[in-house]
Formats: C-alpha cells, sequence, structure tokens
C-alpha cells in the first residue's frame, strides 16, 4: 500500500518565494564583463614608465627624536637640545638657546644672554662643562680675574656646539661642583659625520639702543656675524679633523642713571646744605607736599646720569683632531 503525503504551501509562501526569483534574474543580467587589458584597447600603446623626481622632506622630527633619546638614555634627570634646534632658533649665544630648556632662566648684559640660573640656583652655582672638561669662569665686562665661579656664555658663539645637555642630578661620571645642575656643552666632532662637510655663515645684526646714542658715540648701523665651519675625514673613518670659526660684532648704547653717594636724611625744619627750601625762600613756591616741621625725608647725594656706547666683539677660534683606533 502506497501512501502518498502533499503537502500545500501557504499563499504567502508561494509569492515570496515569487518575487525572489523575479528579483535574481536581473541582478544576474547585469553582471559586468571583465575589463579588458591596456594591450587590447584599439589605438593604445605600451608607454614606458615616467621617472619622477625625488622630494625629500626634512623636518624637526628628527630633532625632536634626538632630544627624547637623550632624557631617555641618560642616568637621571637630563633635558638637552642638539644642533638642529640651536640652529633653528634666532638665538645671539648659547645662553639664549639655554632658557630653551624647562627649569633654565637667564641674566642678561647689554641685552644679551650672559649667565643661566637652573630651578632656582644661582649661576654661581652651576657646573659648566666643554666635552667633559671644566670650564673656568669669566665675564666680558671684567677686566681683572673674576671672583666668580659663574660662566658667562655670551663669551661662546652657539654655530660649533652639537648640544647641550643639562643634568639637574649628579652623576659618577660628571665632575662635582654643579649644586643647581651640571651644563655639558658638547662641539661638533669629525668622526660623528664621516666624510668632507663645510657650511659657512654670513647675517647683519642692527640694534636699535644704539640709535639712541649721541653721534660721536654711535657704533655702526649694521654690524656682521660670520661663522664657518669645514670637516674632513680619511677614507677608512679612523681620522679626522674639523675647523671652525666665528667672528661677531655688535654696537649697542644705553642710559643710566645712580646715585653714587647714596641718600641723606633730613628733618622737615632743617635748612641744611642739600635740604627743601623753607617756606618764604627763593624757590619754596614751586613746592607741592612739602614735608612738615617734624617729618624724615631724604635727599639723592650726587645725581649722576651718563650714556653708554659699547662696541663688543666676540671671535670664537677652535680645531678638534679625532682618531679611532682598535687593539687587535
Amino acid at each position: 500500500m502506497t501512501v502518498r503525503e502533499t503537502r500545500t504551501l501557504p499563499r504567502t509562501r508561494r509569492l515570496t518565494s515569487a518575487l525572489l526569483l523575479a528579483l535574481s534574474i536581473p541582478l544576474a543580467a547585469q553582471t559586468a564583463p571583465a575589463p579588458q587589458s591596456a594591450s587590447t584597447v584599439p589605438g593604445s600603446s605600451q608607454a614606458d614608465p615616467a621617472t619622477l623626481d625625488t622630494v625629500q622632506v626634512s623636518g624637526i622630527r628628527g630633532s625632536l627624536t634626538s632630544s627624547m633619546n637623550v632624557k631617555r638614555d641618560a642616568q637621571g634627570i637630563v633635558d638637552g637640545i642638539v644642533a638642529e634646534d640651536i640652529g633653528t632658533f634666532p638665538d645671539t649665544n648659547l645662553a639664549e638657546s639655554l632658557q630653551r630648556i624647562s627649569g633654565v632662566s637667564i641674566d642678561r648684559s647689554l641685552g644679551e644672554g650672559s649667565r643661566v640660573t637652573v630651578r632656582g640656583v644661582g649661576p654661581d652655582f652651576n657646573l659648566m662643562l666643554l666635552n667633559g672638561r671644566q670650564m673656568p669662569g669669566a665675564s666680558i665686562e671684567e677686566s681683572n680675574a673674576s671672583n666668580s665661579r659663574a660662566f658667562d656664555f655670551a663669551n661662546l658663539a652657539s654655530e660649533s656646539i652639537s648640544g647641550i645637555e643639562v643634568f639637574k642630578t649628579s652623576r659618577a661620571s660628571t665632575p662635582t661642583g654643579g649644586i643647581g645642575a651640571t651644563i655639558n656643552l658638547k662641539t661638533a666632532r669629525p668622526l660623528d659625520n664621516p666624510g668632507m662637510h663645510a657650511n659657512v655663515g654670513l647675517k647683519g645684526v642692527h640694534d636699535a639702543s644704539n640709535e639712541n646714542l649721541p653721534g660721536r658715540l654711535q657704533g655702526d648701523w649694521l654690524t656682521p656675524e660670520i661663522s664657518g665651519i669645514f670637516s674632513n675625514t680619511s677614507a677608512d673613518g679612523r681620522f679626522g679633523v674639523s675647523l671652525s670659526g666665528s667672528y661677531q660684532e655688535r654696537d649697542v648704547g644705553y642710559s643710566q642713571v645712580g646715585v653714587p653717594n647714596g641718600w641723606r636724611a633730613f628733618r622737615g625744619d632743617s635748612t641744611a646744605y642739600g635740604t627743601i627750601p623753607q617756606p618764604g625762600a627763593p624757590g619754596s613756591e614751586n613746592i607741592v607736599n612739602r614735608p612738615g616741621p617734624n617729618d624724615i625725608y631724604s635727599v639723592p647725594q650726587n645725581l649722576n646720569e651718563r650714556v653708554v656706547g659699547v662696541e663688543r666683539q666676540r671671535i670664537n677660534p677652535r680645531y678638534m683632531l679625532g682618531l679611532r683606533y682598535t687593539f687587535w
């Protein structure tokens, strides 16, 4: 006996199946053919690939990486800047470049940066090193031997410096004596940049303070600043020589008012020499708010006013020999 089971689809399901079948037909018909290759296009020819010029973009990423590596690789708290940063700053000397490091402030002399203060500790308590060697303190304004431990950074131009390190904590590898900080200046070394390199810089400086001086004290309207560096290494990279130098002139002027002999105190009723005229005396009619008879007031003695013109020259010659040897 054979039993046949027949199932009838609902009307809704039959309608849905018919719609899906109808939609699949135009979709299949819209299938795009594969694109033809360039060789099959009529009238086209195989062209040689064009040679593009190399465009090299340089920015500050390298200098930022170098500055971060100084802090990352150091043992202790160290901040620093490299030559790329120093070259982009409009700074006259190294002191003005150092003030861009966090925690470092400077004192100015005749408008230029002079001495540095690190984290509130004065210039006399900071140790200055040049390639790890201690530098003596000196000032361009002092003709005699300096009795200060502070180093005057106005003596050094920034063109021959490859990097600055500020050690805010002591280390066993650095000399002792820097209570505030130990500042190490690193000069350009020939073996660090193999091959021949040369660079010359020339610029002029105009100081507006020079225009306020009398004619006989005024200097040049424009003063030169010349710098240059040359380095070369041997073919095997074991010997190198570096020569650098800078010459800078600057004419500045300033006015100064002072009381060299201090102030002298008088009573209001005093008639001694140098006192304010008493009421009724010649010149007393122009005095306003005159001190009373029992008041005490002070009068400056020998008021001094002067106008000064300064001609400054900064000469920095330097040479360096580098030798890399190997013991067998």
